[in-house]
């Protein structure tokens, strides 16, 4: 690509300006440059090759998370076919948000929002260019620090036929170079008085005088500083690094829980996760799974107002008398049970599809009261041979049993029965009656 090379000067001079400034460390609220190279993907439709740019920024760090940057971009990409190319210059101003700033290794992401001056052909316009990103920034010493990211850039020209913008991506590698801030201190060593000699004893004159630096001022000399840049005023340990006193990976400046139980996950505020975002921290939650936006009490359950074993967001009996057997609904358990959500194919004793949620309800029941054993009876209408009624209301009533045996149930709990029409409940003569009359009933033998 062809470089214009007065761009080129202006990065070689940002280089070499911030040597004589690279004595300085990094402080609160400290200005810095960051000259980059870009290799840029082109939008597929745009026709051109990729190829490399320019990436020149002015930045200051404005809080403990935020810097704010303002950069100039130059790049050149050629068509992919014929002489054309496309010339675009730009100034773009960045917010920069670092998730945590660390000395060993930042993330941080980046969008911003400019103008972008592009020349096709013999026609230059200038438009609406917008950036976002995520990179990473890792010091090497204390004089500067290596930057990467990764920026997809959309370009508001809509000067080729069929496209109203372009999308390009950018990956950029380069220098993050910091100068001045409140909080600067040389890292060369300060002239000392030399002390009065007291003794004939004292180190001979042309011996030289050791001495000690900390450059950051924590009290640590840097030849033991495992954290070099700390900020003034911050307690550390012996390696002058932070402390965390919690011990959860969360330095005591950006720890808002401070006093989080041992080996208890946090966040990136220090504070103990809450997985189901019900309002009880994870090592206090008895139920970790609760649905969203569900009340919960102290220990993170849904509550269970009448004690029945029901949890009262799928009680429909929530005021049932203490120490009754109730269903797996929450409502007290009657002697003789229809079930009439249980129905079989015309004459057949196949259990229809629609009839699993009752019978798991039932099976649920069942294995809440162990000791339960139930009577499962079969009754028809009046139509047809009683012998044949006997018969189907018998295969209707094991088929019952046969199901709550395959979902876990013990089979000596349960007694198959079929009534025929000899036990109605309702009047044979409509066929409102005879429906009612079709029916499997649970009865309690034994609680």
């Amino acid at each position: 690509m062809n470089f214009r090379s007065p761009l080129n000067k202006t990065a070689l001079a940002s280089i070499l300006l911030a040597s004589p400034l690279s004595s300085t460390l990094a402080a609160e609220n400290q200005w810095y440059v960051t000259p980059m190279l870009s290799y840029i993907q082109a939008d597929d439709n745009r026709h051109a090759d990729n190829d490399f740019g320019l990436h020149l920024g002015l930045g200051k760090q404005v809080s403990d998370l935020w810097n704010l940057e303002v950069s100039a971009v130059a790049d050149t990409l050629d068509a992919e076919v014929g002489s054309g190319e496309y010339k675009q210059r730009g100034l773009i101003v960045d917010g920069v948000y670092f998730f945590q700033r660390d000395n060993d290794l930042s993330i941080y992401g980046v969008a911003g929002i400019g103008a972008l001056r592009t020349k096709l052909a013999d026609d230059s316009d200038t438009n609406l260019t917008a950036n976002v990103g995520l990179g990473l920034m890792k010091p090497v010493n204390q004089y500067f620090s290596i930057r990467t990211d990764v920026r997809y850039r959309m370009d508001n020209d809509d000067r080729v036929n069929g496209q109203d913008r372009f999308g390009d991506w950018l990956l950029n590698v380069g220098l993050y170079i910091p100068f001045g801030g409140k909080s600067t201190q040389s890292s060369t060593p300060s002239m000392q008085q030399q002390p009065e000699p007291v003794a004939e004893t004292m180190v001979a004159p042309s011996e030289p005088i050791p001495q000690v630096v900390d450059t950051d001022g924590d009290g640590v000399e840097d030849g033991k500083d495992n954290c070099p840049n700390t900020n003034r005023g911050i307690s550390v340990n012996a390696s002058g690094c932070e402390l965390d006193n919690d011990a959860d990976g969360i330095v005591n400046s950006k720890d808002s829980c401070p006093n989080t139980a041992t080996g208890a996950k946090v966040d990136s505020r220090g504070c103990e996760l809450d997985s189901d975002n019900d309002g009880v921290v994870n090592s206090q939650d008895r139920c970790a799974n609760t649905p969203r936006n569900t009340s919960v009490n102290s220990t993170g359950c849904i509550p269970d107002s009448d004690n029945d074993g029901i949890a009262d967001n799928m009680d429909r009996c929530p005021t049932s008398a203490a120490g009754v057997q109730v269903d797996s609904k929450g409502c007290e358990l009657q002697q003789v049970i229809v079930l009439k959500g249980v129905t079989f194919e015309t004459g057949s004793a196949r259990i229809t599809a629609t009839s699993e949620t009752e019978l798991t309800d039932v099976a649920n029941t069942l294995r809440k009261y162990s000791s339960m054993t139930l009577e499962v009876s079969g009754h028809t209408d009046n139509r047809g041979a009683e012998s044949i009624n006997q018969r189907l209301s018998g295969q209707r009533a094991q088929a019952v049993v046969d199901h709550l045996v395959a979902q876990g149930i013990q089979a000596d709990r349960l007694q198959a029965k079929g009534y025929g029409s000899s036990k109605p409940i309702a009047n044979n003569n409509s066929a409102e009656g005879r429906s009612q009359n079709r029916r499997v009933e649970l009865n309690i033998l034994k609680r």
